[in-house]
């Protein structure tokens, strides 16, 4: 797995329902802004495709300008070598400390992103948590769930990166 340094919390684990296995990833970050500036920020499509790496090649192709409970965000990313459409439906959200976004259809069998704002002394800490299952077919086959976390690890690192120059820069308060 790669690994990036102390500004993050990685924890990996298994979490077992019934006969199904669900992969969980979790990623934490503390940032020197306020959670509603955080929030705010990140529920605009346009703000997370700025901050996304651009290999992921990340393209909104219908999404609201800013996200609520019950939108539905369709996009495409290139993720292992292959270009991958994908919606997803806002499930839940209590402003600014949750949003949770739900696979409808796409690559996976199964993901479910939840974002959560925390506040603390120094701002607020970042803290993702994906669970996800695993494709069946070819691509379930050529996928390992540490592929997948190796590929999230660089992807979330690379956020938080970019959020802390926008940070730096005065954008996010």
């Amino acid at each position: 797995m790669a690994s990036h340094g102390w500004g993050h919390l990685v924890r990996i684990f298994r979490n077992i329902l019934g006969k199904r296995s669900m992969a969980v990833f979790e990623y934490e970050t503390e940032l020197e802004c306020s959670p509603h500036s955080l929030f705010e920020f990140l529920r605009r499509p346009a703000n997370v495709a700025q901050v996304s790496k651009p290999d992921l090649g990340i393209k909104f192709t219908s999404a609201p300008d800013v996200l609520h409970q019950g939108a539905q965000i369709d996009f495409q990313i290139v993720s292992f070598g292959q270009v991958f459409k994908s919606t997803h439906l806002i499930s839940e959200m209590a402003e600014p400390t949750l949003l949770i976004e739900q696979q409808v259809t796409g690559p996976m069998k199964a993901w479910r992103h939840r974002h959560e704002y925390v506040a603390n002394g120094q701002g607020v800490i970042k803290r993702d948590i994906v669970d996800f299952q695993l494709p069946g077919g070819i691509l379930g086959m050529l996928l390992s769930e540490s592929k997948v976390i190796d590929h999230l690890e660089d992807g979330f690192f690379y956020r938080e990166q970019r959020l802390k120059e926008l940070i730096d820069r005065g954008v996010l308060q």
